[in-house]
């Protein structure tokens, strides 16, 4: 896979994922990334890469949900994240002074 072309991917899994096509792989910043946009890292990969992947993983929950998108530029890519930024992974922190309905603090 040889591309010039990149596309910007805005992933918002807490430690990002590893994207795998044959013997290429990609790693995506998540929501651990130094610097995020509306809760998602971004990171650049070949066009051709994320066709194949996103082809091949089509039916991935976190794809589906909109947890791992792709925009062809990054000024496009921050402007999705930032409208998704209420999206939920159900992966986030627990607040400790409001944990979780019928919990108090200690």
């Amino acid at each position: 896979m040889v591309s010039s072309a990149t596309v910007t991917i805005g992933c918002k899994l807490p430690t990002g994922l590893t994207l795998r096509v044959g013997t290429a792989t990609h790693t995506l910043a998540g929501a651990n990334a130094a610097t995020l946009i509306g809760g998602y890292g971004l990171t650049q990969v070949p066009e051709d890469f994320w066709a194949a992947w996103s082809s091949n993983y089509a039916e991935y929950p976190p794809l589906k949900l909109g947890l791992v998108f792709a925009q062809p530029t990054a000024q496009k890519a921050a402007a999705q994240a930032q409208e998704q930024a209420s999206l939920r992974t159900g992966q986030e922190a627990i607040n400790p002074q409001n944990p979780s309905p019928g919990i108090t603090p200690v």
